[in-house]
């Protein structure tokens, strides 16, 4: 979305520190090696000591060619740096950042530059910052592009660039710094350090996503033609009273002025309000490792291509990319969406509507969400949602089991919910758990570790049978599907008209 992109920032560059006028330069290593070449024409000097007037020689001409080229190096105000992303921070995602740097020459200096750049990123967008080169032309911009991949949600603060730049004889280097901020708007006066907010990300590819969307108009176009008379609530038209017909659709206002029993007819509603119930407790900092797209380099070893795209995401990540996912189904579905996010308290409450800039808003909230350091309380949190939505509904509530030997409090707030509301619960699955519940132990701690898995997935199994004797729909899931489980179970609830 072209909303969710930053706003561009940009600064002219000036000397890096106090004494950076004077002191800002560095021999190149050019002028390095050249300089040790001198050393080779000191060799005849312990033969005849009147030679090392040659050394003497080509260090003093090495010397003056520095000097010049750093007379002929631009100042750092003639340098404009400019920062634009191409794309909207999103976890895990490809973002691509290009930075333009732009000089203008004055009479005496007017050449090619070599200029480097390292973009100092906050370490949440990029671990190592990467040296990027471009050749600045006079009165023309110098772009590079570079490409991160964010590992945490939220609002970041983005640092200064660097520069190194080289004259014609590359033999000196001169260094700068800018600090980009963002130009000044009619509601700021003045301008402000640029900051960047990361948004969850979507799991899924384009094309599953579009069959998603493609699979949900065909059930709204398939309610449209059935029409359900008699099974929903949003009234359609009156008729004459048939035998069988219920007492409570009479229509006694009707029957008064026309003289005979008169029936209401209803229809299936076509907009459904569906919320979004995040778990941000404890559990919800859990981590997993997935493995994220991107191009990769054939120079790259086994192991350098694992560690480069490999992801590590917290559950609760995993929670706001499928709520985010989930939403843009729900709005091109024809229903209204909420979301409730909670820990000990509620952190975010969003409700129910439709359209781009409800979306916009639910990704903004979902991007600030925390993972809290003690257990959810699911009770507090079922009491703000029965409150906010008394209308009967669709909850996909993405949680966790706490593992306990008596009756969990997810199951009793499940229960208070599901008398009201259809209930989905999806539950994330740890794969690691079953594998060592079911591998063969050889050693005596390790008969303890599979005793243990074994004890949490049974009762993990018992809670789950009593929440669907309840009435709740379960979905059990891993980490990396949890957002393609969520859009499929929504879609099937819809298809099956169970609200």
């Amino acid at each position: 979305m072209q909303t969710l992109i930053p706003q561009s920032a940009r600064a002219g560059a000036k000397p890096l520190g106090k004494a950076g006028r004077v002191l800002g330069f560095g021999l190149t290593p050019l002028a390095l090696i050249l300089l040790s070449a001198g050393l080779l024409m000191a060799v005849p000097a312990f033969f005849h000591p009147r030679q090392i007037g040659f050394m003497l020689g080509w260090d003093g001409l090495i010397a003056l060619l520095v000097l010049i080229d750093a007379v002929r190096l631009p100042r750092p105000e003639r340098f404009t740096v400019t920062r634009t992303f191409v794309d909207s921070p999103q976890l895990g995602q490809p973002t691509r950042i290009e930075l333009a740097v732009r000089y203008e020459p004055d009479a005496v200096r007017n050449s090619v530059i070599d200029v480097r750049m390292v973009d100092d990123l906050h370490p949440s967008l990029v671990a190592v910052p990467a040296v990027q080169r471009v050749e600045a032309f006079p009165r023309e911009d110098a772009v590079s592009t570079s490409t991160i991949y964010a590992r945490e949600r939220g609002d970041f603060a983005l640092g200064r660039v660097y520069l190194r730049y080289r004259g014609a004889f590359r033999l000196i280097e001169r260094w700068a710094v800018a600090e980009p901020v963002v130009a000044a708007t009619n509601d700021e006066n003045t301008a402000r350090q640029q900051r960047v907010r990361v948004f969850p990300a979507h799991e899924d590819s384009r094309e599953s996503t579009q069959f998603y969307l493609l699979r949900a108009r065909q059930i709204e176009m398939q309610k449209r033609k059935l029409q359900l008379r008699g099974v929903g609530r949003e009234f359609e038209s009156l008729r004459d009273y048939q035998p069988g017909d219920e007492l409570r659709k009479i229509s006694w206002t009707a029957t008064a002025r026309r003289g005979r029993l008169v029936t209401r007819q209803f229809t299936v509603e076509r907009s459904q309000q569906v919320w979004m119930m995040l778990d941000a407790g404890r559990l919800s900092r859990t981590a997993f490792e997935l493995r994220r797209g991107g191009v990769e380099s054939f120079a790259e070893t086994g192991a350098e291509r694992e560690a480069a795209h490999l992801l590590t995401v917290t559950q609760l990540d995993q929670a706001a990319t499928a709520a985010t996912m989930l939403a843009q189904v729900i709005q091109r579905s024809g229903d209204k969406f909420g979301m409730m996010a909670y820990g000990r308290d509620v952190q975010q409450l969003l409700p129910p509507g439709s359209g781009a800039a409800h979306v916009r808003l639910l990704i903004d909230l979902l991007s600030q969400t925390k993972s809290e350091a003690a257990e959810a309380d699911h009770l507090n949190a079922v009491a703000r949602l029965k409150t906010a939505q008394r209308r009967r509904g669709l909850i996909v509530w993405i949680t966790e089991l706490v593992d306990s030997a008596g009756r969990p409090e997810l199951v009793t707030a499940a229960a208070e919910l599901v008398r009201r509301h259809l209930v989905v619960l999806v539950l994330l699955k740890h794969p690691e758990l079953e594998e060592l519940a079911t591998r063969e132990p050889k050693t005596r701690d390790e008969m303890f570790h599979s005793a243990a898995a074994q004890e949490m997935l049974e009762r993990r199994r018992e809670t789950i049978a009593q929440l669907e004797r309840q009435g709740v729909l379960i979905v059990e899931t891993t980490a990396a599907e949890v957002g393609i489980r969520a859009v499929s179970k929504y879609l099937e609830v819809k298809a099956e008209g169970l609200l």
